[in-house]
């Protein structure tokens, strides 16, 4: 009887050490698994450098009425401007709702910005519409400064357009669009020729980027369908192109424009500004007694 209790006693000796050495292990592989890692060697980069943000921005919506979400989207762009990286092409297509139609509302023209068949990257927004007028006038070409307002696909101001009328000594009337963001980026100035549409592409510091050139037409006898030429400042070779064609989709005109991915990004919006400006001189009437 007495050894039957000893070994109880033994056996249950054992038991307690088994139980001890198993809770003694589960807290040492417990500090192994919460402990910070330790790294032996140099230093390693573990998110890239974002850059320098003015403010906060808001994140990009997954899902908005008027937009198209695609694969292509930019989700790490740091400001509005960004978004035309590594795009080829875009598409400058006119809102018309039925108020507009109808003459019953002032509000200013808007434009969707869009990669061709794909994702919507900006809304340009006319802001001050109260200084136009409609129709040919003298008053039109005077007073019609107007202000776009970009907006990026986050709903926050990209780049703001201004499109400003001039005499000049020979009694002309001279256009120019400035792009700003945060500083001047460039202008996109018309020139006087004989020969048809000029207009020279300058950067902040009033360096010459590119030169563009349209059909050799007048301006009041400017073709439907047209395309204008931008030429690298040396006069060598094309860089780019603006097209005002047919959409046989959305049944109406659209102006394309085109240029390599890797062009400058500043270079790009200021091409940008460029088919604003083409549009506003030369096909917004066109588009206007179509509707009509």
């Amino acid at each position: 009887m007495q050894g039957e209790v000893e070994s109880s006693v033994r056996d249950f000796d054992a038991f307690e050490a088994t139980i001890a050495s198993t809770q003694m292990l589960e807290m040492q592989q417990g500090a192994v698994f919460n402990s910070p890692p330790v790294l032996s060697g140099p230093n390693v980069i573990t998110a890239q450098p974002q850059g320098e943000v003015l403010q906060p921005r808001r994140p990009i919506p997954v899902n908005t009425m008027g937009w198209l979400s695609t694969s292509r989207s930019q989700l790490s762009a740091l400001s509005g401007c960004h978004f035309l990286g590594n795009v080829e092409q875009l598409e400058l297509q006119k809102i018309v709702d039925l108020s507009t139609l109808l003459a019953r509302s002032r509000r200013g023209f808007q434009y969707r910005v869009k990669v061709p068949k794909a994702e919507t990257l900006f809304l340009a927004i006319e802001v001050n519409p109260e200084n136009r007028t409609e129709g040919f006038s003298c008053s039109k070409f005077i007073h019609g400064d107007f202000t776009l307002n970009i907006l990026d696909q986050c709903g926050e101001q990209a780049f703001v357009m201004k499109i400003n009328s001039k005499w000049t000594y020979g009694l002309n009337i001279l256009r120019k669009i400035t792009v700003t963001t945060t500083n001047t980026i460039g202008t996109v100035e018309e020139n006087f020729s004989l020969l048809g549409p000029s207009f020279t592409v300058y950067d902040a510091t009033r360096k010459v980027l590119c030169n563009i050139f349209g059909p050799n037409v007048c301006s009041c006898c400017m073709y439907k369908e047209a395309q204008f030429q931008v030429i690298s400042a040396d006069g060598t070779h094309q860089i780019a192109s603006l097209m005002h064609q047919w959409d046989n989709t959305l049944h109406d005109y659209s102006l394309l424009i085109t240029f390599p991915a890797d062009t400058n990004i500043k270079l790009k919006s200021l091409l940008l500004a460029a088919a604003f400006l083409v549009e506003h001189m030369y096909f917004e009437q066109i588009g206007r007694t179509l509707r009509t």
